[in-house]
């Protein structure tokens, strides 16, 4: 196995690196790497710009964030709770960006009554109280910085008031008493603001479109509804991504290779060289996607459980499973490479047929035999009648002897 592996890598490197059977020059193969990194980026760019083509499950079902987080509360009937629910609606957009129809897909129907009641509690007299509300709090977060200041000027006022040391001699220029008035008077003041901040906040709760999002925040019904639709919508995310991206690459692939199989053909050297690399460039993004898939996907992985479940819950078992799976995945894509890439005798019939070297498909004159750019012989004795025929092919020229399959 490990022979075989050994001369699948072998014909890989001699593949990539060489022209008519002559290694590249250090340069020309600096160019092709950088060539192959250039493409293999913009590869990887273009799955990641065709992941996003699709609707994800928050934008599928934009409303279920914000259900999440209210119905998973510990106390859903508090004050502060559906104040803030209500403020973080204001102003978010929550709905502005859904409805883009450049992509697959649509906005869940399941969220029309809250998508339609956040663009009523989004009037400008609510955007209006948002904003006084978020100004107050920063005012508020400046008071506390500032007792923060006079409180540690108060301590060291007071420390120097026990050590006996004379006003005149203190680094603060105010006594104790004058700092202590100071932390009371904005203390008051923070509090003050504090009662500003919940009558704006009863005012924006009390508002009808508040009220009725509030109210169906709190349907349990609605809830379970949706939550199954979001997890539905999470489940075949990922499948769709896999397959927008294999939409996405094989028409690549399939354009790569048949350059690579014509430009073989004609004996195109350098294009022959290019369309090879740029068809392992492109399958190697859709290997490391199928092997994501494998390992991360949700139909494997719902696969997996199933099987452990049966097996009465032995997480070892979905090891033994992957350890199984891509060993096969492995041999199937070297049995593809054998097959169509790498096959000599197909590759031996279409050279025979244009009296070509069958190694290196330079052109040869009619008995040749050997070829004259790479010594390659051309010809293997029949072991039927020991007559000379092509090599690589099935039946002998001479006998019709079905020869070995090597």
């Amino acid at each position: 196995m490990f022979s075989f592996i050994k001369k699948i890598a072998r014909k890989l490197i001699r593949k990539s690196t060489y022209i008519h059977h002559e290694s590249l020059n250090k340069v020309s193969l600096v160019i092709l790497i950088l060539i192959d990194i250039f493409v293999l980026f913009n590869v990887f760019s273009g799955l990641n710009n065709i992941s996003q083509w699709i609707f994800n499950p928050s934008e599928e079902i934009p409303c279920f964030s914000t259900i999440e987080n209210y119905y998973t509360a510990t106390n859903k009937e508090s004050f502060a709770l559906k104040a803030a629910t209500i403020e973080n609606l204001i102003n978010h957009n929550n709905f502005s960006h859904f409805n883009n129809q450049n992509k697959l897909g649509k906005v869940s129907k399941l969220c029309d009554n809250y998508l339609r009641l956040e663009k009523e509690i989004n009037t400008p007299d609510n955007i209006e109280i948002k904003a006084d509300i978020e100004q107050i709090r920063t005012e508020i977060s400046n008071l506390n910085q500032e007792i923060q200041t006079l409180q540690s000027q108060y301590d060291s006022t007071l420390l120097e008031k026990i050590a006996g040391q004379t006003p005149q001699n203190s680094i603060n220029q105010t006594t104790a008493d004058q700092i202590k008035s100071e932390i009371d008077t904005k203390t008051n003041q923070i509090s003050n603001k504090k009662q500003q901040i919940l009558q704006k906040q009863t005012r924006l709760i009390q508002v009808p479109a508040a009220d009725a999002y509030l109210k169906l925040l709190n349907n349990t019904s609605e809830y379970k509804q949706i939550k199954k639709a979001y997890q539905s919508a999470q489940f075949w995310y990922p499948n769709k991504q896999l397959l927008l991206q294999t939409l996405f690459l094989l028409p690549l692939i399939i354009g790569a290779y048949f350059w690579h199989k014509n430009a073989t053909i004609k004996n195109q050297g350098l294009q022959a060289l290019l369309s090879w690399h740029l068809l392992l460039i492109f399958c190697i993004p859709l290997l490391i996607k199928v092997f994501e898939f494998i390992q991360f996907g949700n139909l494997i992985r719902i696969a997996i459980e199933s099987i452990v479940t049966l097996l009465g819950g032995l997480l070892f078992v979905s090891n033994y499973v992957l350890i199984l799976i891509i060993p096969l995945l492995g041999f199937g894509l070297i049995k593809f490479l054998q097959r169509f890439v790498f096959n000599q005798r197909i590759q031996a019939k279409k050279r025979i047929e244009k009296i070509r070297c069958i190694n290196c498909n330079s052109q040869l004159r009619l008995n040749d035999r050997f070829c004259h750019y790479c010594g390659f012989n051309q010809y293997t004795n029949c072991p039927n009648c020991n007559q000379k025929t092509y090599k690589l092919t099935n039946f002998c020229r001479v006998c019709g002897h079905q020869l070995e399959q090597n």
